[in-house]
């Protein structure tokens, strides 16, 4: 699970900006959404950024979509830090070759209490590359109380690498160094030598870290054929999904492949109100932009229902009714598996009473340096009276607000203002 995660020199992120899924201790707050792994440590089950378009909610996603890819970058002789890392350096700043700065801390292991032997273990890694080279990574663990190293990696003044390993870290060490290029991570080289200490980390990247794509494109088709076919009974499990959510007219979801051996989503639509009729079949393709993607969000809930998983979800409440969105969040903390969702909008329906915990809600929104701050909503008193915290929100209370002004379309640089009615009295009206 993750825990915290810190952004620097990143998109619109300046300075360092962190975002937390640890739970505050607050008796006030529903035990309930959150789960516990031991007396010190609880992890929200569901959180949200919100914010204004453009404030910079999506440099959070982005910034853990180009860590994944880093990490996960085949072998070969391209650089991924080139793909991944390009146009990604602070917006604003004048040094576009300053290196980017990625933190995380994942739970990896809770441990068992009262058991020293086997205390929860938590990973802190942090990759600072840009486009060109990695400047700077380590890895530490948290073995219960106590921080240790278990590898770090710094560039020198003399474009050597200087490396540095704890004595608890297991797997090859100065001959994989010594063959590394500069722009791959050791964490990925290790892990797939069978480093142990390197590869607990790299399979949380692998297995259980699923960014969702958006849920219109072809990966979104293949990623719901795939899961599909590895789960077959998933098909009855969706089409009482979707009924939840009010989609009643479909009453079959299948698998077709064509004659190139590509595989592709039909659905079969009924009319309601007549039984004889046989209905309508439409590709995946074919249906509308928000059934896509209320299908591969279901999918991505199911193997969060049965195995540990971080999903991220951007743009969450894309095409949706606000309804609809809260529903989704009820669903997913029905989950009762070790698995957590982060989700990034603007919806303001989020902030519905009682839907979140007030820890679980993060703002985002731009400085005075146009640079994204990210600060939570437990960070401000709980109003008392009738007044809710969305109406608090959209009054101003907690910023993270669109500065809304006047426009007016101008043609050959000529305003062309908005024609003004003739005021009508109350004796003519």
């Amino acid at each position: 699970m993750l825990l915290n995660m810190t952004i620097a020199n990143f998109k619109s992120v300046k300075s360092p900006q962190t975002i937390s899924f640890e739970a505050v201790k607050d008796s006030r707050l529903p035990a309930s959404k959150v789960l516990e792994i031991n007396d010190r440590l609880n992890v929200i089950k569901t959180s949200a950024i919100i914010g204004p378009n453009g404030a910079g909610k999506s440099s959070f996603v982005r910034a853990l979509e180009v860590l994944k890819r880093i990490v996960m970058a085949e072998d070969g002789p391209e650089n991924p830090l080139q793909g991944a890392l390009t146009g990604t350096t602070f917006a604003y700043g004048i040094d576009k070759a300053t290196p980017a700065t990625i933190s995380i801390e994942v739970l990896l292991d809770k441990g068992e209490p009262g058991n020293d032997e086997k205390p929860t273990t938590i990973a802190i890694y942090t990759l600072k590359a840009n486009k060109e080279r990695i400047y700077e990574e380590s890895l530490y663990y948290i073995l219960g109380t106590s921080k240790k190293l278990m590898f770090e990696r710094k560039l020198q003044d003399d474009g050597q690498y200087a490396y540095r390993f704890g004595k608890y870290y297991r797997g090859e060490k100065k001959r994989q160094a010594a063959k590394l290029p500069e722009n791959r991570t050791f964490l990925a080289g290790s892990a797939r030598k069978g480093g142990q200490t390197s590869l607990e980390l790299y399979t949380w990247f692998e297995k259980k870290l699923h960014i969702l794509p958006m849920g219109v494109s072809t990966k979104a088709e293949a990623y719901a054929c795939e899961m599909l076919k590895a789960h077959p009974g998933w098909g009855e499990q969706i089409l009482n999904y979707l009924w939840a959510l009010d989609i009643t007219d479909i009453n079959r979801i299948e698998v077709r492949t064509n004659d190139k051996g590509e595989d592709h989503l039909r659905f079969t639509h009924i009319y309601v109100n007549d039984k004889k009729a046989e209905g309508y079949a439409s590709m995946f393709a074919g249906e509308s932009l928000s059934l896509r993607r209320l299908v591969v969000i279901g999918f991505a809930f199911f193997e969060a229902f049965i195995t540990e998983k971080t999903l991220l979800i951007d743009d969450f409440g894309q095409l949706l009714h606000p309804d609809v969105l809260c529903h989704l969040v009820e669903i997913f903390e029905n989950c009762d598996k070790q698995s957590q969702m982060l989700v990034v909008d603007c919806n303001p329906s989020l902030l519905r009473e009682g839907l979140l915990r007030r820890d679980a809600i993060w703002f985002a929104q731009k400085d005075q340096e146009s640079s994204t701050v990210y600060y939570s909503l437990s960070d401000f008193k709980g109003a008392r009276g009738r007044i809710t915290t969305q109406q608090r929100y959209i009054q101003g209370a907690f910023g993270s607000l669109p500065i809304i002004s006047e426009f007016w379309f101008t043609h050959d640089g000529t305003p062309v203002e908005p024609e003004k009615k003739e005021e009508v009295s109350d004796e003519n009206a």
